[in-house]
């Protein structure tokens, strides 16, 4: 089944009636954006049940910083997995074990453990999925591999769902902690989790894995993982989609990092935190939708404008603005962020076949490393002088390491496979 037709010579893309025709994709459709909504909605209860026992915008942007950090090891060492594991099995297993760890992140908050219990409980549950990713990401090319300018598609639309449903988890995760508590909110959490496992494991088909070798021992592991980072260093164009991932956080991650303690310092409440947290995902969704009018030509031909243009109305919160405004900047930097769809998809698209799960997972391992420390010096910042001045700075640095990547860009090879890959 192709997704794009040629009418009289002009390339139609696929309608979402044909993504969803496919079983498969709704399943795992369904089961993504439950599971990232109530991850978003765990994830604000979080940072501001912290801010308010510290009073630290350093001490709220760890709680983001926790939920990055065990993805640096996770990723690039339990990435090989999602090659040597049937991926459905896997996604399902990593479902069901972080339900459990958000149950008992429940009882901990009931509890009133102190806040490292809590963030150590917060580095387990993101530890145990760290797989997830890189296994979501293959197995969403499996599933469209008859054809592959359906699949970008496919993961457009997924990104503008995620996006959504994270936009929504955020703007009502202040409302629904404080209604109900945190405790009853991070119950809606780990029954996303549930839901999720069931319909992968119910809709999916099972398939092969795509490497020999079963559960490896920590030496395959290591093996693994040397042999995805040569690959990486070696392939430019894979080299430079990652660099410039990577490059781009520090602008990406600030308005995050600081939008609690920036509608403080503004005499606002969480909900108007909660307003600047969803403004980047509704940023991003609409970017998507933007970027998914574009054949996936264009798509990769204008990633490296696309994130050049991010930081740049950030660089106005180093007027400190009123925090409406500051909602409307980082709708507008957030609708930038959308270069990443097709960086995500051309990066998984050009990586072997038995080498897609390692290497999505040395990609996400050097991802969530940066977003770690750049989420605590971010709010290190802030602490030492503001919150608008810090999401300013952030920008400012960004634009100087975006020099160096646009140098060594490999425009030509990018466009060259990306007229192979999607023809």
């Amino acid at each position: 089944m192709m997704s794009e037709r040629d009418l009289g010579g002009v390339r139609t893309a696929p309608s979402y009636r044909t993504l969803f025709a496919r079983t498969e994709f709704t399943a795992v459709f369904s089961a993504r954006v439950l599971s990232d909504w109530g991850d978003q909605l765990a994830r604000v209860a979080m940072a501001a049940l912290v801010l308010h026992r510290s009073g630290s915008a350093l001490f709220a942007a760890s709680v983001f910083a926790v939920s990055f950090l065990p993805q640096v090891f996770g990723q690039a060492l339990l990435g090989p997995i999602a090659d040597r594991l049937p991926r459905r099995m896997l996604l399902v297993v990593c479902d069901l074990l972080r339900a459990g760890l958000v149950a008992l992140l429940v009882v901990a908050v009931l509890e009133q453990a102190p806040l490292g219990v809590l963030l150590a409980v917060v580095f387990g549950i993101e530890l145990v999925g760290s797989p997830f990713f890189a296994a979501s990401q293959a197995l969403l090319v499996e599933i469209f591999d008859d054809d592959t300018s359906e699949y970008l598609h496919a993961a457009n639309l997924l990104q503008v769902s995620v996006q959504l449903n994270q936009m929504l988890g955020v703007a009502l995760g202040a409302v629904v902690v404080a209604a109900v508590g945190a405790g009853r909110a991070l119950w809606l959490d780990a029954g996303t989790f549930l839901i999720s496992a069931v319909l992968l494991g119910v809709f999916v088909s099972s398939r092969a894995a795509a490497a020999e070798g079963g559960v490896p021992g920590l030496r395959e592991l290591g093996r693994d993982v040397r042999e995805g980072l040569a690959h990486l260093r070696a392939d430019v164009r894979l080299r430079s989609m990652a660099g410039l991932a990577w490059l781009m956080l520090p602008a990406m991650l600030a308005p995050e990092a600081v939008a609690l303690p920036f509608a403080r310092d503004h005499g606002a409440g969480t909900r108007a935190g909660g307003l600047l947290l969803a403004s980047v995902p509704a940023g991003i969704a609409l970017g998507v939708a933007i970027v998914g009018r574009w054949t996936p030509c264009q798509q990769v031909h204008r990633m490296l404008p696309m994130a050049a243009l991010l930081p740049v109305p950030l660089l106005a919160m180093l007027l400190d603005p009123p925090w409406p405004v500051a909602v409307l900047l980082f709708l507008i930097a957030g609708a930038f962020q959308a270069f990443l769809v097709p960086l995500m998809g051309t990066f998984t698209l050009l990586a072997p076949e038995h080498l897609r799960g390692r290497l999505n997972g040395v990609a996400g391992a050097g991802f969530s490393l940066i977003s770690a420390l750049g989420f605590v010096a971010v709010g290190a910042l802030a602490d030492a002088t503001t919150s608008a001045l810090s999401v300013g700075i952030a920008a400012g640095l960004t634009l100087v390491l975006l020099a160096v990547i646009w140098r060594r860009w490999p425009a030509g090879e990018l466009d060259q496979a990306a007229a192979r890959v999607y023809g």
